[in-house]
């Protein structure tokens, strides 16, 4: 979504525009993040929430979900408020999950289109109920935020977000403009057991590579949805990155970063060579990616702070702490953060 259309929704279409009585319940209109105009009841007490979404509401009200949309760890739990996952079933999505829960609104959320517009309509429409659309692009987190302020009224905690972002992304994307094209980090994004999968430039899922000022070295074609291009081993030869920045969804194990320290093929890469592999930190979420929600914005002050820094002079344990106390509302130690930030872990 343009910038431009962003401000727009921002400033001039939150929240507030009228009230009436459905049902004997005084009701709304709102514009939400795709365009639309819902009518959702005035006070908002149980809300369904999408995957990808997930993260963002819960930062702004956990008490209010009434499911979980990805089904945590024990190790994960720890790491997350209670309020998050606590007495909430996991659910997949399905219209009957959903009706059974009993929600007074549901969030979907996606990079906006004319398709994912339609989408969240016929949802409405079978659903019978309220479905408002969020954006999930990096550049919507501010006004996506605001907007769940003022629809739970919780402006303040909003405006604690926002600030965060401001502190560091705002920053990030400002510094990054200005590497120079000679001095930007080369990085192949490696997905999949065996590394051969990615993600490349365009794509929701590789997103921080280019928000950070580094080039992803990856030609491929960007499947949309979940994407994971393959590729060959010969491609990534040729293209020989810099550094590897390694993503598995069995991260635990380490079966991807293992893969490629102990692949003869992988051997002869660049970043390889020179040691310059690095596993992401996956929990309680993944932190560059899967999902492509706001557990991104941790990640990329990480992967600023990894690739440059000299620039992005952040102290990681103390931003950790920052983050999950402002979005996952947890008070980490000094010891839990430096664990979740190791990026050569032992093997």
């Amino acid at each position: 979504m343009r910038n431009k259309q962003l401000k727009s929704i921002y400033t001039l279409l939150l929240l507030t525009l009228c009230c009436s009585f459905a049902g004997g319940q005084p009701t709304r209109v709102i514009t939400d993040m795709g365009g639309r105009r819902v009518t959702v009841p005035k006070i908002i007490k149980r809300v369904y929430i999408d995957k990808h979404c997930a993260m963002m509401v819960n930062a702004i009200a956990p008490e209010l979900t009434v499911n979980v949309a990805f089904n945590p760890s024990n190790e994960a739990k720890q790491l997350l408020s209670p309020a998050i996952w606590k007495g909430k079933p996991y659910t997949q999505g399905s219209a009957e999950e959903i009706l059974k829960l009993h929600p007074d609104i549901v969030f979907m959320s996606d990079e906006l289109s004319p398709s994912v517009v339609d989408k969240a309509n016929k949802m409405q429409a079978q659903l019978k109920l309220p479905v408002v659309l969020l954006e999930m692009n990096m550049e919507g987190y501010k006004p996506n935020l605001a907007f769940l302020g003022n629809l739970f009224g919780k402006q303040q905690k909003a405006a604690e977000l926002i600030g965060f972002i401001k502190t560091y992304l705002d920053v990030i994307e400002k510094r990054a403009k200005q590497i120079p094209r000679n001095a930007r980090r080369q990085v192949y994004y490696a997905e999949g057991p065996n590394g051969l999968s990615t993600d490349p430039s365009g794509s929701k899922h590789s997103q921080i590579i280019d928000f950070v000022g580094a080039t992803n070295i990856a030609k491929a074609e960007i499947i949309p949805g979940k994407g994971m291009s393959v590729v060959s081993m010969e491609q990534v030869m040729v293209w020989n990155p810099e550094v590897i920045l390694v993503w598995t969804g069995s991260a635990e194990n380490l079966v991807t970063y293992k893969y490629i320290h102990s692949d003869p093929l992988w051997a002869n890469i660049r970043a390889v060579k020179n040691k310059l592999v690095y596993q992401i930190p996956w929990l309680p979420y993944g932190w560059f990616d899967r999902p492509p929600g706001t557990n991104r914005i941790l990640g990329t002050i990480w992967t600023a702070n990894l690739l440059y820094p000299a620039i992005f002079k952040y102290d990681m344990v103390k931003v950790t702490q920052e983050y999950f106390r402002k979005f996952y509302h947890v008070n980490l130690s000094v010891a839990k953060a430096k664990a979740l930030i190791i990026s050569k872990p032992k093997m």
